[in-house]
């Protein structure tokens, strides 16, 4: 009987070393022993080697990590990669000199006997180590989406929105720049089984164009009872669509979600049904069956003395922290002139702003930094609220309506509004005292500057006059779904350590345009790692912070090299004082990209901005400037 000897790099995808547990754990079912090795150790008469798949290996060790052609005829690739990859063609070379390749999927199959290599199927099905179905549990996640950031995935998921948000989501969007190894920030490994045991529906998107059928994805999904809903694909077979799995259009998969959740009867039955033809027609143990007969056939392959075993080159995947300093060239010496000179005339048209109103008072007396200028009877009455919503306003009559019309929407109502007016051109203030107006029962108060002293000096202002013991910061351009508020609430209310919580956010508007300049169809959808801070901000100001944490902070920055950063800058000194945020992984908000965005002058030139922030931050960012 053969010894089967799987080969894993430790730093390989935790998913690949989860497939290798459930094939030796049929293995062990089987009597066949099986072992797991980092390199590949001493070759034996009755020994065989498993690649689960060869090209991640060879990526994380390197060639010379691979054995001699003798050892590696006596060893079987299992692959898992999609065609029209670079992975996949590297598991093509790699398996001219294997001596047994089989894939998870019948399409690559078929390609890898199209390059003269007598591959097999190895089809992924039932197993009791991946049963996790527990028919009396209660399925709280509405729809789950799994799977690595792409652009097109990204795209999808924001056209879903206003769908997905009428529904209790978990979408955990990972980073793939580096192998996910195990349970992080963006990446469910343990966790996985969990939310797939409280899911009623799985969505899946394809990475790329082809309609290659995640087999990995859907196994899981049927083993948990999670209904799994995808992208048109091919070689699915024998699951049955309508019966076990259901498919549409990527644009579709949102309404699809949504009729099948609709019907909860229907639904339950579909779940069970899949699960049912899984566990009775669809055993791992014929696959792994297979995989032994290949390893017997193996065995008389000779072992020469002195065969090369390879050696694990063991290169480290941590990047070098990035410099935030570009080149000094002279398109960087002209973008660090522009930026100092926009602040400069910014600067100079606050001090005529005060000079002026100066002039026009009839004392010659300097303004006050703020003014009091309105409150509605729904804020005299409402003295304790749980949230405090502050605004800054500046410059968007046209907006700000519709952004407190998405807030009184909402089912959450225990909260106050705090606008602070920081000295808009446009008649901003008139249209929230006519708002207010219209709405007196909504507890708001407006507070003016006459003068504008910037971002960070307004939600200050608005920090100085909250009650509640949450506030939420809600940018005048940006528009909420209805449950926004209060899942954020219940968040901070579950996790009395977290600092602040924040929701991912749907682009609307000029998305094309936003997206073309380098920005993402979804915002805010990373999980909290002050590591990731490091690399620049990817939280958006939409969130809700405790109010005693924010004042002990000393509130936003006002610094001159922070304009467009506050937020950061705040997200960056949190973790600093060693609070914590945490990603609510629902799409419960829309950030307006416009032409007026902050990012065009925030962009222009990063040095000056990360380098205060690692003034500001010296423990996150050590050693980032240098």
């Amino acid at each position: 009987m053969p010894e089967l000897a799987f080969v894993m790099s430790p730093r390989q995808n935790w998913f690949f070393r989860e497939m290798v547990d459930a094939i030796r754990f049929e293995l062990g079912a089987q009597g066949i022993t099986s072992s797991l090795y980092e390199e590949f150790p001493e070759p034996t008469p009755n020994r065989i080697f498993v690649l689960v798949p060869p090209h991640e290996y060879v990526r994380l060790e390197g060639e010379e990590a691979l054995p001699g052609p003798e050892l590696l005829a006596r060893t079987v690739f299992i692959c898992a990669e999609q065609p029209g990859t670079i992975h996949f063609d590297e598991d093509v070379e790699l398996g001219r000199g294997a001596g047994a390749v089989f894939d998870i999927n019948p399409r690559s199959v078929e390609l890898f006997r199209a390059a003269g290599i007598a591959a097999r199927h190895f089809g992924l099905g039932y197993t009791e180590h991946w049963d996790r179905l527990d028919p009396g549990r209660d399925r709280d996640i509405d729809v789950l989406f799994m799977g690595a950031a792409s652009p097109r995935r990204l795209r999808y998921l924001n056209s879903f929105g206003s769908t997905l948000a009428r529904w209790n989501c978990h979408l955990q969007i990972s980073d793939n720049s580096a192998p996910n190894v195990g349970q992080s920030s963006t990446f469910a490994a343990e966790q996985k089984w969990d939310l797939l045991s409280r899911a009623k529906v799985l969505i899946n998107i394809h990475q790329g164009t082809a309609p290659y059928f995640e087999w990995l994805r859907a196994v899981d999904a049927l083993h948990c009872g999670a209904l799994f809903v995808s992208e048109h694909s091919t070689h699915f077979t024998p699951l049955v669509e309508g019966s076990h799995v259901f498919f549409g259009d990527a644009g579709s998969l949102g309404y699809i979600t949504d009729t099948l959740l609709r019907d909860e009867r229907q639904l339950e039955e579909v779940r069970l049904r899949a699960h049912a033809f899984l566990r009775d027609s669809m055993p791992l143990a014929a696959s792994v069956a297979e995989l032994v007969g290949a390893a017997r056939n193996l065995l008389g392959r000779p072992i020469p003395p002195g065969v090369s075993r390879g050696r694990r080159n063991s290169v480290t995947l941590d990047p070098a922290p990035p410099s935030p300093t570009p080149a000094s060239d002279d398109s960087t010496i002209l973008r660090a002139g522009l930026k100092d000179t926009r602040l400069d005339l910014l600067a100079m048209r606050r001090q005529l702003g005060r000079i002026e109103a100066i002039l026009a008072s009839p004392r010659l007396q300097s303004p006050p930094l703020v003014e009091r200028v309105a409150h509605s009877e729904g804020w005299k009455a409402r003295r304790e609220p749980t949230v405090t919503v502050i605004t800054a306003l500046y410059n968007h009559r046209d907006l700000i309506g519709e952004a407190l019309d998405s807030l009184v929407a909402g089912a959450f109502t225990d909260y106050e509004v705090v606008i602070v007016d920081d000295g808009s051109s446009d008649g901003s203030g008139d249209a929230v005292r006519e708002w207010m107006a219209r709405h007196e029962d909504i507890p708001l108060q407006l507070l003016c500057h006459p003068v504008n002293r910037g971002l960070g000096a307004a939600r200050n202002t608005a920090i100085d006059f909250a009650r509640g013991r949450y506030c939420f910061v809600l940018d005048a351009d940006n528009v909420l779904y209805p449950r926004c508020l209060e899942a954020l609430v219940l968040m901070l209310d579950r996790e009395p350590q977290t600092t602040f919580a924040y929701p991912i956010l749907e682009v609307f508007g000029m998305i094309d345009a936003y997206v073309a300049a380098g920005g993402n169809p979804l915002v805010s959808y990373l999980g909290w790692d002050p590591k990731r801070l490091r690399e620049g901000n990817y939280i958006d100001a939409l969130s809700l912070i405790r109010t005693d944490a924010l004042r002990r902070l000393g509130g936003y920055a006002t610094d001159r090299r922070l304009f467009g950063w506050e937020d950061f800058d705040l997200w960056c000194r949190i973790a600093e004082s060693g609070g914590m945020g945490l990603l609510v992984p629902q799409i419960l908000a829309r950030y307006r990209a416009s032409a007026s965005s902050m990012r065009t002058l925030t962009d222009l030139y990063g040095a000056d901005g990360m380098a205060a922030v690692a003034e500001r931050n010296p423990k996150l960012m050590a050693g980032i400037l240098s």
